[in-house]
């Protein structure tokens, strides 16, 4: 039938949990670079910003290079999605539509694991609180899994892994908008372009979506 995904599962249980093994080797592999990569630039960017948003106009001047080192070529291209089996970029990897919006793709993965029970018993109510699904830190063991539980794990696997996909593509379109918008407020004069600034800054470090690890005192309200 047109517009199905067919897979050569594999048959016996221990090939289910060698393939187990190398998704979650090939989840931590693009976790770390994630945090590597996009999360630490946001963390300094919301860590500067804090420091200096209630600065008057010497702020200025420090928050103009903070954006630019933030908005860098090299940042940027370190946002892209990395090269792996399972990413969001190789056509016919996953059943999901890949034109689909980042934000829509967010929510199908969180109406489907945002359930409690499952492989990682996530709490529904956390996930649409957060806007965003959570990726657990702790992974149940395959160990004393029966063949089905591990199949059902795996298939989790791949999404949580694609989820971290789409963060990149989120935090290269985050980042580089703000470049974009940093070079068109050039015209407004000084006193009208710094709030202008930390308002172009907020939209970043405000965006729960790029978090890589659920709820944290990183995003307290009060101090944004």
């Amino acid at each position: 039938m047109a517009g199905n995904c067919f897979f050569a599962l594999p048959k016996t249980k221990e090939q289910l949990k060698e393939k187990n093994r190398k998704l979650r080797k090939e989840l931590g592999t693009v976790g770390s670079q994630y945090r590597e990569n996009v999360w630490s630039v946001i963390k300094n960017l919301k860590k500067r910003y804090d420091e200096i948003k209630y600065d008057l106009m010497p702020g200025y001047e420090k928050l103009k290079r903070l954006i630019k080192s933030s908005t860098s070529d090299e940042v940027l291209e370190g946002c892209r999605v990395p090269e792996h089996k399972h990413s969001v970029q190789n056509k016919g990897g996953c059943c999901c539509n890949n034109n689909a919006s980042i934000d829509n793709i967010y929510d199908a993965v969180a109406a489907r694991y945002g359930q409690s029970g499952g492989t990682f018993g996530l709490l529904k109510n956390c996930a649409e609180l957060a806007g965003y699904v959570t990726i657990p830190k702790m992974i149940r063991e395959v160990t004393e899994m029966h063949k089905a539980e591990i199949a059902d794990q795996n298939e989790e696997l791949k999404h949580y892994i694609q989820c971290y996909d789409h963060m990149f593509e989120r935090a290269h379109k985050r980042l580089s908008n703000l470049r974009h918008e940093y070079e068109k407020s050039k015209q407004q004069r000084p006193h009208n372009r710094y709030p202008r600034l930390k308002e172009m800054v907020k939209a970043v470090i405000e965006d729960k979506k790029l978090m890589p690890d659920g709820f944290d005192e990183f995003y307290d309200a009060n101090s944004l």
